[in-house]
């Protein structure tokens, strides 16, 4: 057989064989995760067309134009389920020709060959994927190379690329043409499809396809293979970093750069300290130099080769611990441990079952970091939470995942969108807003649902990102909850709003007439001045002061007072009956006011109620709008004086903003984030809420402009920056701060 004959047995040979049996169990389980992690991108990417052809239609004149963009959209609608099962039958079909060649076409001969014109269409769509796949192994090229060879070692070929590769950008664009090729849908939505596909599945291809390489990885395939760039490295090696810690010797490029944050000249602090902390706080190797400027006392020295724990033992002892967290059965038990906790428990686990008489196992400096920075950021997470709130207990539970998952992967530092930091920065979100005990009770799904991730993360070897999805989703719906919850205490503060400023307009004009004209006595005057006001308020919240009913009830007012002349005294008792029933008032009360109104003294009987007990009646009645179902007084505004500096912010409030966020300083020293969600300038009343839209802070705006002004309240601007990425802004600042302190007390 020459040198240029392909073998005729094998995956490519033209007689391919089968897989073994594990390596189908392998490329099963590969593709098990693929179609899990991409299915919510998709449904994403499904819902993204959905919106931007709604868009289109909204912003197109031209009808013909809305009328494509919505029938694009209930064909995507109504076939994206189909969509789905389309691009995932694609997928499986890879997957179960793994190693195979595609078959070739057989070439023309020349005199059968035959010109015709490119279809400029399936030209544009052949080369939008194109650029898509081209895109996808530019950002993922490292991780891409690692999978084909992995792949590579299952299919027993050489190594996968390209075409060949069952999970690459390649294959999933022509997953993507698969599926759509059935959509009757037009070449400029196919491409807007396109766009949506590439935003939300290609582009996060590095965190993908690093979740299936450390899926092979903990399934022992390749297992120590690592693809490392050929980088220019700005730090000195850990090494020399520790035998400078340990002689003692404090240069100021190393300790002091870092610990000055990243003032000096030398390397590590210009380079690590300065540039790697405060422009991007994920570094691992900025952190790991802050850890390396602090003065060591014996940590990392005196390690023998033979004592040193191997990555297999630490993924073994780690997932040993990690599926300790379920025997727990009390969460409040589940604490977060600190970074000697962790170790601790680590290398007792690493010590068990060794041999009598065998060194201790040690972990490496750059594990003993890991864990170090690990423990940290959960300290720094937890340090955002209330004592009693549950969300203490969740994150004591995935810490150990979250262990193993930095330890497996150290693109847990440095990357934004890696599954593990995705998940626990949902995770703190969740805990924070919506499991806070001083806000209420915690939503019982919701901790449910941690709960359950905790032991679902427990037993995993990798982070599932449908268990994000799934919290998100839950949250979403606390969300329109608490969104539900605060337009109707909107719509209530609006009402009694409205209710007291038409209130106040009837008793100037109720004021205005007994003025002008005779001030009525005795139970008349306590009708006209409480109830009878009452019912021109009511026509004024109805119809406003030019309303037909207003301006009638107005003109018995007139004729009440003697303004006006009586015309008929028998309609004037019935309009007067007719307006306090519309107050509520029962029409055999109101005849009876009525009659204590218009009848003279010796005319009553005594089986009806005589003047007084009319006058009394009266007074006791509740005046429209006042109190609850439940006879709770509602406290009117009493404006707060004001300073000039305090009048000054007040007279800012013009200004305001419904939905603009405070932070109140509590008695306790803790901060409460409040939402102001709704105030009148007219009558300066608030209603704040919480992140639940529930009631809360009950004040004016003279006692919020007194507030501010007193430094006990100020307005809160939103951070852009995730609670994982203040966290490690937190531990860096904290690292900082130990390395001052204990150059510091050397000096001394």
């Amino acid at each position: 057989m020459s040198a240029g004959t392909q073998p005729p047995y094998g995956r490519t040979g033209p007689h391919p064989v089968a897989l073994s049996p594990r390596a189908e169990r392998e490329a099963q389980q590969g593709l098990s995760l693929c179609l899990t992690w991409l299915d919510m991108p998709l449904r994403e990417a499904l819902r993204d067309f959905d919106h931007r052809l709604f868009s289109a239609a909204e912003s197109s004149r031209n009808h013909l134009e809305q009328q494509a963009c919505f029938e694009s959209r209930t064909i995507v609608e109504r076939d994206g389920p189909g969509f789905r099962n389309r691009f995932a039958a694609h997928l499986s079909e890879r997957f179960r020709r793994l190693g195979e060649i595609g078959e070739t076409k057989p070439v023309a001969s020349a005199e059968h060959l035959t010109l015709s014109l490119v279809d400029p269409e399936e030209q544009e769509q052949t080369d939008a994927l194109a650029s898509m796949a081209a895109r996808g192994e530019a950002r993922s090229a490292s991780s891409l190379f690692e999978l084909g060879y992995r792949l590579a070692v299952l299919a027993g070929t050489p190594p996968l690329e390209g075409e060949a590769l069952p999970a690459g950008p390649r294959a999933l664009t022509a997953a993507l043409q698969a599926a759509v090729l059935p959509m009757p849908l037009s070449i400029a939505h196919r491409l807007v499809l396109f766009q949506s596909i590439d935003a939300h599945v290609l582009v996060h291809g590095e965190a993908f396809y690093g979740a299936l390489n450390e899926h092979y990885r903990t399934r022992g395939i390749l297992p120590g293979f690592r693809v490392y760039p050929n980088v220019r490295i700005a730090t000195p090696p850990a090494g020399d970093r520790r035998a400078k810690g340990a002689e003692g010797g404090e240069s100021a490029g190393g300790v002091g750069g870092v610990a000055g944050g990243g003032s000096g000249t030398g390397a590590a602090g210009s380079g690590v300290g300065g540039a790697a902390i405060d422009g991007h706080i994920g570094v691992l190797e900025g952190l790991r130099a802050l850890l390396a400027s602090r003065v060591e006392t014996g940590r990392g020295a005196g390690f023998a080769p033979g004592r040193l724990a191997s990555e297999d033992e630490l993924q073994t002892a780690l997932f040993a611990l990690q599926g300790h967290v379920t025997d727990v059965t009390d969460a409040a038990q589940r604490e977060i441990r600190s970074a000697q906790a962790l170790r601790d428990e680590l290398l007792n686990q690493l010590n068990q079952g060794r041999p009598a008489g065998s060194p201790p196992a040690e972990l490496t400096i750059e594990q003993g970091d890991t864990v170090e920075l690990t423990a940290r950021l959960f300290e720094s997470l937890g340090h955002q939470l209330a004592v009693s709130s549950p969300g203490r207990a969740v994150l004591g539970g995935l810490q150990w995942p979250m262990l193993r998952a930095a330890v497996n992967d150290r693109g847990f530092f440095d990357q934004a969108e890696h599954p593990a930091r995705q998940l626990l920065d949902t995770v703190s979100e969740a805990a924070q807003h919506w499991l806070d005990p001083n806000e209420g009770e915690p939503d019982a799904a919701l901790v449910d649902r941690l709960e359950r991730l905790v032991v679902e993360a427990s037993h995993a070897q990798v982070i599932d990102p449908t268990w994000r999805a799934d919290i998100e989703q839950q949250i979403a719906l606390l969300s329109r909850k608490a969104h539900v919850a605060e337009r109707r205490q909107i719509e209530a503060m609006e009402g009694r709003d409205r209710l007291e400023r038409a209130r106040q307009r009837a008793t100037e004009i109720m004021g205005e007439r007994m003025v002008k004209g005779t001030t009525p006595r005795g139970v008349l005057r306590i009708l006209l001045e409480r109830t009878w006001a009452d019912v021109l308020a009511l026509h004024i919240l109805r119809g406003g002061e030019n309303g037909e009913a207003f301006l009638y009830c107005l003109g018995i007012t007139d004729q009440l007072l003697g303004r006006r002349p009586i015309v008929d005294g028998n309609k004037l008792r019935q309009d007067v009956e007719r307006g306090l029933e519309h107050l509520g008032m029962h029409p055999s009360e109101a005849a009876q006011v009525a009659a204590g109104v218009f009848e003279p003294t010796d005319r009553q009987t005594d089986e009806g109620l005589t003047s007084t007990d009319v006058a009394v009646r009266l007074k006791q009645r509740p005046r429209l709008g006042e109190g609850t179902a439940h006879g709770e007084p509602v406290v009117p505004v009493v404006p707060t004086p004001l300073d000039a500096s305090a009048q000054a912010i007040h007279d800012g409030f013009a200004s305001l903003r419904f939905g603009t966020w405070f932070e109140f300083v509590q008695p306790d020293g803790s901060i409460a984030l409040r939402k102001l969600a709704w105030f009148s300038p007219t009558t300066g009343r608030c209603l704040f809420v919480n992140q639940r839209g529930a009631r809360t802070e009950d004040i004016d705006l003279t006692r919020l402009a007194r507030l501010i002004a007193t430094g006990e309240a100020r307005e809160w601007k939103e951070q852009r920056m995730s609670i994982v990425d203040r966290a490690w802004k937190a531990v860096a600042r904290n690292l900082r701060r130990e390395g001052i302190r204990e150059r510091m007390a050397g000096h001394a």
